[in-house]
C-alpha cells in the first residue's frame, strides 16, 4: 500500500471525473462543494489533472533511476489499471446515455476526451513499465512494441498489464527455483 500511495492522484483521476459528473446532476454537491459555480469544478479538475500528470512524471523518473524493479513497477501498473475499471465503466455508461438525446451529445464528446486523457495518464505508466521490462531482458522488442501500444487501448491496457505482470512473476519464480536448485 505504501508504494501505491504516491500515485493516488493517478488512480483517482477517473474517479474525479465521475465525481464531477455526479455533482453536475446533484444540486446538493454542486451547492456545497463548488458553490454552484461550474468553473470552480473545472479549475479543481485542471489542478487535479496537473498533479496526476506530475505523479506520472515522478513514476517515470523513478523507473529510469531504478528505484523500482520490474516486478514492482508492473504490479503498480496492474493495480492502477484494475482499480480504474469501475470509473471507466461509469463514464462509458453515462456517455452512452448522453448519446441517446440530441441535447446531451456534447457531454458525450467531453466525456470521451476526458476518458482519453485518463487513459493517456495510465498508458504512460504502462509504457515505462514495459520499457523497463525490455531493458531487464524480460520482454522481446516485438513484445515491448505490442504491449506499449496496448497500454493506450481501452480494455486491452488492463489485459496487457496483467500479461506483463504474470510474465515477470513467472520468470522471477523460475529464476529463484534455478538459484535454489544450484546450491
Amino acid at each position: 500500500m505504501k508504494k501505491i500511495l504516491p500515485f493516488i492522484f493517478i488512480i483517482l483521476f477517473p474517479y474525479y471525473i465521475v465525481f464531477l459528473i455526479v455533482s453536475l446532476f446533484n444540486q446538493c454537491l454542486m451547492k456545497y462543494v463548488f458553490q454552484n459555480n461550474f468553473y470552480i469544478g473545472l479549475l479543481s479538475f485542471c489542478v487535479f489533472g496537473v498533479i496526476a500528470f506530475v505523479n506520472v512524471i515522478i513514476l517515470c523518473v523513478n523507473n529510469f533511476a531504478g528505484k523500482f524493479n520490474a516486478i514492482e513497477a508492473a504490479q503498480i501498473n496492474m493495480i492502477i489499471k484494475m482499480i480504474q475499471i469501475p470509473a471507466y465503466l461509469f463514464i462509458f455508461v453515462i456517455g452512452f446515455m448522453c448519446l441517446l438525446t440530441i441535447f446531451t451529445v456534447g457531454i458525450s464528446f467531453v466525456l470521451l476526451i476526458l476518458d482519453g486523457i485518463s487513459i493517456i495518464l495510465s498508458g504512460l505508466i504502462g509504457v515505462f513499465v514495459v520499457r523497463r521490462c525490455y531493458a531487464d531482458g524480460i520482454l522481446t522488442r516485438t513484445e515491448m512494441l505490442l504491449h506499449s501500444i496496448l497500454q493506450f487501448v481501452f480494455c486491452f491496457d488492463v489485459v496487457s498489464a496483467i500479461i506483463v505482470y504474470r510474465k515477470i512473476k513467472t520468470i522471477n519464480i523460475a529464476s529463484k527455483s534455478v538459484f535454489f536448485s544450484c546450491q
